[in-house]
């Protein structure tokens, strides 16, 4: 149960709820949002908004959403603007102003732009703006796609230090089965974790959305390690909205960890599409869980490309995920040391000190480490 009401909010409107389960976007669902925003109160919102490919598909001469990366990208091109327009007029009805905000998740990845994200974003809500999130489509590919605005959303929290994060929806919550095979399903009204709820996913449905309940409950998961509570609920009630922003109840409430990460560690915890990492022996790994460090001796494998100040994974030999961290070498120089003790190291790399690969003070454990 929620008892305060929220000073900053992020509000994620996917596909299917801002054009109405149709295919091009509805102006009304976003003018009904804006009215709610601007009667909430002072309060700094943030939105997370889809519907790029939605408003542009059409002008670029496609009958229906195209799904080819090249194609979605030039319907986001055009249609990009095409949504800005539509949010501006809807808040300066209120007299509000909105701003522009395109990520990628290399902007998030690496730390020196996560902070320049961080201080933009912290500057248009200290000035009043909305701003308005969106991946910027038109020039991510795989390397650098966050890949779905959920997590963006869960991202985005992190970067205002946010109160609460609302995945709003076309469905009401998490049922407890699914409602399409069970009349009795009932929604979820809150949960310690994501994880819970995974049981409950049915996958998405929807050829205009690109995420699904799956996605929701990862960003809750993500959104929940910075300590930020996350709700699943339906954003084409007005009601719904009002009731979230004053801190009441509705949908599915997912808590925050009791434990939530420093501001650093879940900048590594977070990140998604890392291009490297290093395979650990057991070993290594009982290391890792008792906040040591990750020596070379522990290290038997490397994969990928990265430089020293990087952010790599850290798994096993059966590719499972440990720990990820800041790493203290490049790729080439950890397979040269790889398996070393600490003075054949200094003599492989000729140095007095710094023999470390990653360092306990810049690594974080994997979820399923954390709880284990």
């Amino acid at each position: 149960m929620n008892n305060s009401s929220p000073k900053t909010v992020v509000l994620k409107f996917g596909s299917s709820l801002l054009t109405s389960g149709s295919e091009e976007l509805d102006t009304e669902q976003m003018a009904t949002v804006a009215r709610t925003v601007a009667a909430s109160g002072e309060r700094n919102v943030v939105i997370v908004s889809s519907g790029a490919v939605a408003a542009g598909f059409r002008a670029a001469g496609y009958v229906m959403p195209p799904t080819r990366t090249a194609e979605r990208q030039a319907a986001a091109a055009i249609g990009q603007g095409r949504l800005m327009k539509l949010w501006s007029d809807a808040f300066q009805e209120v007299g509000l102003t909105v701003g522009q905000v395109l990520l990628t998740n290399d902007c998030l990845r690496d730390r020196r732009r996560y902070v320049a994200a961080r201080g933009v974003l912290r500057e248009l809500l200290q000035a009043g703006v909305i701003p308005i999130v969106n991946e910027n489509d038109t020039v991510s590919v795989d390397e650098i796609m966050v890949g779905d605005n959920d997590n963006l959303a869960a991202m985005t929290a992190s970067l205002v230090d946010a109160d609460l994060l609302a995945l709003l929806t076309d469905v009401p919550g998490v049922y407890d089965r699914d409602p399409d095979v069970d009349s009795g399903a009932q929604i979820v009204s809150c949960a310690s974790s994501a994880q819970e709820l995974r049981a409950l996913c049915f996958g998405k449905k929807q050829a205009v959305s690109t995420g699904g309940m799956e996605t929701k409950l990862e960003a809750a998961e993500r959104a929940g390690r910075y300590g930020v509570p996350t709700v699943i609920a339906a954003g084409n009630d007005p009601k719904v909205l009002e009731t979230l922003l004053a801190g009441g109840d509705a949908g599915t409430r997912i808590e925050a960890h009791a434990e939530p990460l420093r501001a650093r560690r879940h900048w590594m915890a977070v990140q998604k599409g890392l291009t490297g990492w290093l395979v650990i022996d057991d070993g290594a790994v009982r290391a890792l869980r008792r906040r040591a460090s990750l020596l070379p001796r522990g290290v038997v494998g490397v994969g990928g490309r990265f430089r020293r100040g990087d952010l790599v994974a850290v798994v096993d030999d059966q590719g499972v995920e440990h720990a990820r961290g800041i790493v203290r070498f490049d790729d080439r120089d950890v397979e040269r040391i790889r398996g070393m003790h600490t003075d054949e190291v200094k003599i492989e790399l000729g140095l007095e000190t710094g023999t470390v690969v990653m360092r306990p003070d810049r690594l974080v454990l994997s979820s399923h480490e954390v709880h284990a």
